[in-house]
C-alpha cells in the first residue's frame, strides 16, 4: 500500500470538509451577475451531464451563485447527489474543486449550514452547497466545477471523476416575470420582483423596486437581514434600502406581501437590462452569500403628479391607503400668500397601517420649496376602513406664482441616505371663500364632518377698545358621536392681526357631540375703537405646539356693529346652558348733577334654570343717539339663585349733562374671562351675546304727602307722623319720625348703594338734613320711631309756625326727590321757677323710743 499517512492525512481533511456547515437545498442563493450580455437562463445547468462518482451514486450541479466582495468576490455551488444504490453514499469519499475561467484551481467548503451532511441514505437524494473566495473572478462563464474520488494507486492519491463545465454565455439570474422559491428565516418562500421604477427629484434620480414575498410556511416571516443590490447593465452596483413603508415587514403564512426598495443613482446610469440581487451575511465565514438574483423587469418612469382634488392610491405595508388634497385656500398675509391645505388619508385595506412619518413641501414653479407647517404624520395609524382629515399650512413669498403650486409629500429620510418622493398633489388655486352669517356649510376634518354655521360677528364697545364676537355653532353631521377638542383662536381684521390674547368660549361644558347635536363656540378678540376693515378671518385650532392643528378656518365680511333690539318694556332671554334667565327693565331714572348726570337702571334677572345655578355676570354700556358709548357699573348677586328665583341687578354710568338721556340704548350682554364665563366675584374681560335692550326713562314727581309711602326700591317708607319741638330760649329743634319701612324679599341683589336723606326745611327757609342708610339708621318694622336734633341760633327767638320735611333718594352723591310734607312746630315755654317758702325751725331731739331719758 502505498504511504498510509498520506492516504490518512487526505481522509482526515476529506472530513474535516465534508462536516463544515451548508445551505439547503432549496435555498441555494442567487449571485450579483456581473455580465447581463444576454444571459442563458439558469435551466441550462440542467442540460448538464450528471457524473458517476461510484455505483449507483451521481451527482448533478442545481445551482451557481456570484456574489461580489472588497476581499474577493464570493462563489457557491449546490451539488444534489442521488443514490440509487442499497447502501449510504459517505460524502468523504469524494470531493470536488473550482476553477477560475483564469485557471486557478481552488478547493471548496461546505457552507456552515451543511456541516452535518456527512451521507446520502440508500434511494434518497441529498443537496450540498460550497463555498469558495474567486478572488477578482467576476463572471461565472468559463468556471468548472471538477468531482474527484479518492485513488490510492496515483501519485496524489485522487482521480478526476468528472467536470461541470458552465456555458458561455450563462447567468444564474431568474428570468424577467419569473419567481424562486428560496429559505428566508427557515421558513420557503417564493420571490418575484415585480416592478422598477426610476424617479427624478431635487435634481436626482431614484430607482424604486417592488418585490413580492409569498409564505409558504406555516409561521409567521419577519424582514431578514439581507442585503440587497441592485446592478447595472455595465456592473455598477447600488446597495438598495427598504422604503420607510416596509420597514419591519412581516408575512403571515400563505399571504403574499409586497415590500419596496429604494436607491439613488447617478443621472447618467443606462437604466435597461438591470437586475436585483440579494445577499446575507454569514459569520462564520466572514463573506457576504448570494441569496437570489433577478433579472428586472424593463423600467419605468411614473408621473408622480396628481391632479388637483384627485385620489392618489399608496401601499404601505401591503396595505393600500388612499390620499387626496381636498381643499386649499389662500389668503394674503404681508408679502406672502398664507395656503391653508386639507389632506384626508384613508385606510382602504383590512389592517391597521402606520403611515411614514412623511415630510412634506410646497414646490413653486420657479424652483423654490417652502416647508409646510405639520407633524401630522408623525405616528400616525389608521384602522381599517378609519379616515382622517388633516390639516397644513404653508407661507409662499407672494411674488411667486400661486397657481402651480405642488404639496410634495416626501418619505423621511432612510438611513440618513434616501430621500424619496411619494407623490406631487397639484394645489387648486382659489382664494378662501367668504362664510355669510346664518349660512351653513360642510367641513370635514380629523375630528369629523361638521355643519358649521357662523351665527353673528359682533363690534361692541370695551373701554377704550372695541370687542369684536364671532359666534359659530358646530353640528356633528355624522352618525356616530365625536368629542370635541378644546379649541384656541385667532383673528385678524383686515390686516391687523389681534394677537395671541384671543378667547375661546364654549357654550357648553360638555365636549361631546351625539349624531346631529350642535354646540356654540365664541371666538372673542379685541381691536383699537378707530381701526376700521372690511372683513374678519377667524380660525380654530385644536392642539399646541408641534401638535397643533387646524380645526376651521373662515372669512367673513359681515361683522355687525349692533346687538339684537329689545323694545321698550319686552324682556329678552340669556339661553346659556346653565345661566338660562329672562331679563326685562324695572325702571330707569336719571339723578341730576352740575356737570354730569347719574343714569340708573334697574333689570329683573328670574332664573329659568330647574336647579341651583350661578347667573350670569352682566357687562353693560349705554348707547346715546349720536353713537357713543359709556360704560356702566353693574351690581348684583353673587350668590346661587334657586330655581326660579329673582335677582335684581342695578346697572349706572355718569354721562354729560348735554346728553340726551331720553334716547339712551342699553348694551348688555354674558361677561366671559379666561376663556369661560365669567364667575361670581370675577371680573370679565370681554362679553358675549349682546342686546340692545331700549329704556323707558322715568321721572316720577315728588310726592306732596309722605303718609302715602314713598319708594326706594327694594325698601318702601311711609312717614305716619312727624313732631318738630322749640324750647323756649333753646337753639334746638327736635324732631320726632314715625315711620313704617318695609322691604321685598323677592329678589336676590347686590350692594345696596342708595342713601335717604332727611332734610328739615325751617320757618326762617334754611334747611338742614341727615343722611340714612335704609335697614341701618331706619329700621325696619311698622310705626317705628327715629328722633334728630336739628341747631341753630335763630331757634332761640323762634315761637311756632311749620317746618317741611322733604325725603330724597341719594346714590352715588346725586339725588332724586322723593316727596315732601309739612308739619306744625309745638312751642314749649321754659318753666318758671316757684315762690320761695319758709321752713320751721327743727325740733329739738328727742327719744322715740318712748320714755324719758334714762
Amino acid at each position: 500500500m502505498k504511504n498510509y499517512r498520506a492516504y490518512a492525512a487526505l481522509l482526515a481533511g476529506a472530513i474535516a470538509i465534508s462536516q463544515q456547515p451548508a445551505l439547503p437545498a432549496f435555498a441555494a442563493p442567487g449571485s450579483i451577475p456581473i455580465n447581463q450580455a444576454i444571459p442563458q437562463s439558469v435551466d441550462a445547468l440542467t442540460k448538464l451531464a450528471s457524473i458517476s462518482v461510484q455505483a449507483g451514486v451521481s451527482v448533478r450541479l442545481t445551482d451557481l451563485q456570484l456574489a461580489k466582495e472588497e476581499t474577493g468576490n464570493s462563489l457557491i455551488y449546490t451539488l444534489t447527489y442521488t443514490n440509487t444504490s442499497g447502501s449510504p453514499y459517505k460524502l468523504f469519499n469524494g470531493f470536488s474543486k473550482v476553477t477560475t475561467p483564469e485557471g486557478i484551481e481552488i478547493k471548496s467548503n461546505p457552507v456552515p449550514e451543511d456541516k452535518n451532511k456527512v451521507e446520502v441514505p440508500p434511494k434518497e437524494q441529498l443537496s450540498v452547497t460550497y463555498y469558495v473566495n474567486v478572488r477578482k473572478t467576476t463572471k461565472l462563464n468559463g468556471i468548472k466545477v471538477s468531482m474527484f474520488g479518492w485513488d490510492f494507486s496515483s501519485s496524489d492519491y485522487q482521480k478526476k471523476l468528472g467536470t461541470f463545465a458552465i456555458p458561455t454565455p450563462y447567468s444564474s439570474s431568474v428570468q424577467q416575470g419569473q419567481s424562486k422559491k428560496i429559505t428566508m428565516n427557515s421558513l420557503p418562500v417564493s420571490l418575484k420582483p415585480e416592478n422598477l421604477q426610476i424617479y427624478h427629484f431635487n435634481s436626482k434620480v431614484y430607482a424604486k423596486i417592488a418585490l413580492s414575498l409569498t409564505n409558504l410556511g406555516s409561521k409567521v416571516l419577519s424582514a431578514p437581514s439581507y442585503r440587497v443590490y441592485l446592478e447595472s447593465s455595465g456592473g455598477s452596483m447600488f446597495e438598495l434600502t427598504l422604503s420607510d413603508t416596509s420597514r419591519d415587514y412581516k408575512v403571515q403564512s400563505g399571504e403574499k406581501k409586497t415590500v419596496y426598495y429604494l436607491t439613488e443613482i447617478p443621472s447618467y446610469t443606462n437604466t435597461g437590462n438591470m437586475s436585483l440581487s440579494i445577499t446575507r451575511e454569514s459569520a462564520e465565514l466572514k463573506a457576504d452569500l448570494p441569496v437570489a438574483s433577478f433579472l428586472l423587469p424593463a423600467s419605468t418612469s411614473p408621473s408622480l403628479s396628481v391632479a388637483a382634488y384627485a385620489t392618489k392610491k399608496l401601499s404601505i405595508s401591503s396595505n393600500t391607503v388612499e390620499t387626496q388634497l381636498t381643499k386649499a385656500s389662500v389668503t394674503a398675509k404681508g408679502d406672502k400668500a398664507l395656503w391653508n391645505l386639507q389632506f384626508r388619508v384613508k385606510n382602504a385595506g383590512n389592517k391597521a397601517v402606520t403611515l411614514p412619518s412623511y415630510d412634506l413641501s410646497v414646490k413653486a414653479a420657479e424652483g423654490y420649496t417652502l416647508p409646510v407647517n405639520t407633524k401630522a404624520f408623525s405616528s400616525l395609524t389608521l384602522k381599517p376602513l378609519e379616515e382622517r382629515i388633516l390639516q397644513f399650512s404653508a407661507e409662499v413669498p407672494i411674488e411667486l406664482s400661486q397657481g402651480t403650486l405642488q404639496l410634495q409629500l416626501v418619505e423621511p429620510a432612510a438611513e440618513g441616505k434616501i430621500i424619496f418622493p411619494t407623490a406631487f398633489y397639484q394645489i387648486p388655486y382659489a382664494l378662501e371663500q367668504d362664510r355669510y352669517v346664518n349660512s351653513e356649510y360642510v367641513l370635514d376634518n380629523s375630528y369629523g364632518t361638521f355643519g358649521i354655521n357662523l351665527e353673528s360677528v359682533e363690534r361692541m364697545p370695551w373701554s377704550a377698545e372695541d370687542v369684536v364676537v364671532a359666534k359659530i355653532r358646530i353640528r356633528n353631521t355624522k352618525a356616530s358621536t365625536v368629542t370635541m377638542p378644546s379649541l384656541t383662536g385667532a383673528m385678524k381684521a383686515g390686516t391687523h392681526d389681534l394677537g395671541s390674547s384671543i378667547q375661546v368660549v364654549a357654550a357648553d361644558s360638555d365636549p361631546t357631540l351625539a349624531s346631529g347635536e350642535s354646540a356654540s363656540y365664541y371666538v372673542i378678540g379685541k381691536v383699537p375703537y378707530e381701526l376700521s376693515f372690511e372683513h374678519i378671518k377667524i380660525e380654530l385650532t385644536s392642539g399646541s405646539g408641534d401638535t397643533a392643528e387646524s380645526f376651521l378656518s373662515l372669512n367673513t365680511r359681515q361683522v355687525a356693529a349692533t346687538a339684537l333690539t329689545v323694545d321698550q318694556g319686552k324682556s329678552f332671554h340669556i339661553e346659556t346652558p346653565g345661566k338660562r334667565a329672562e331679563i326685562k327693565e324695572r325702571r330707569t331714572t336719571v339723578y341730576p348733577g352740575t356737570s354730569k348726570n347719574i343714569v340708573y337702571t334697574e333689570l329683573e334677572m328670574n332664573s329659568e334654570e330647574t336647579r341651583k345655578s350661578d347667573q350670569a355676570k352682566l357687562v353693560a354700556y349705554y348707547k346715546t343717539s349720536g353713537d357713543d358709548y359709556y360704560e356702566a357699573e353693574i351690581s348684583q348677586s353673587e350668590l346661587a339663585t334657586g330655581p326660579k328665583g329673582k335677582n335684581l341687578v342695578t346697572v349706572w354710568s355718569k354721562l354729560p349733562v348735554s346728553v340726551d338721556t331720553s334716547k339712551l340704548t342699553l348694551y348688555v350682554g354674558e361677561g366671559v374671562s379666561e376663556g369661560k364665563l365669567t364667575l361670581p366675584g370675577g371680573t370679565p374681560t370681554a362679553y358675549i351675546n349682546t342686546v340692545a335692550l331700549a329704556l323707558n326713562k322715568q321721572t316720577p314727581a315728588p310726592l306732596t304727602a309722605l303718609s302715602g309711602g314713598v319708594e326706594l326700591f327694594p325698601y318702601s317708607l311711609t312717614i305716619t307722623g312727624a313732631t318738630g319741638t322749640l324750647t323756649e330760649g333753646q337753639e334746638t329743634l327736635s324732631t320726632n319720625l314715625t315711620y313704617s319701612l318695609g322691604k321685598s324679599s323677592i329678589y336676590d341683589m347686590g350692594t345696596y348703594g342708595h342713601k335717604l336723606v332727611v332734610q328739615l326745611m325751617d320757618p326762617y327757609g334754611q334747611s338742614q338734613e341727615r343722611t340714612l342708610t335704609p335697614g341701618t339708621d331706619l329700621t325696619p318694622g311698622q310705626f317705628m320711631t327715629y328722633s334728630t336734633t336739628f341747631i341753630s341760633s335763630l331757634y332761640k327767638t323762634l315761637k311756632g309756625g311749620n317746618f317741611i320735611l322733604n325725603l330724597y333718594d341719594e346714590f352715588q352723591g346725586e339725588r332724586i326727590k322723593l316727596g315732601s310734607q309739612s308739619y306744625n312746630l309745638t312751642y314749649v315755654p321754659t318753666p318758671k321757677a316757684p315762690e320761695p317758702t319758709s321752713t320751721p325751725a327743727p325740733k329739738d331731739s328727742t327719744n322715740t323710743n318712748g320714755g324719758g331719758s334714762l
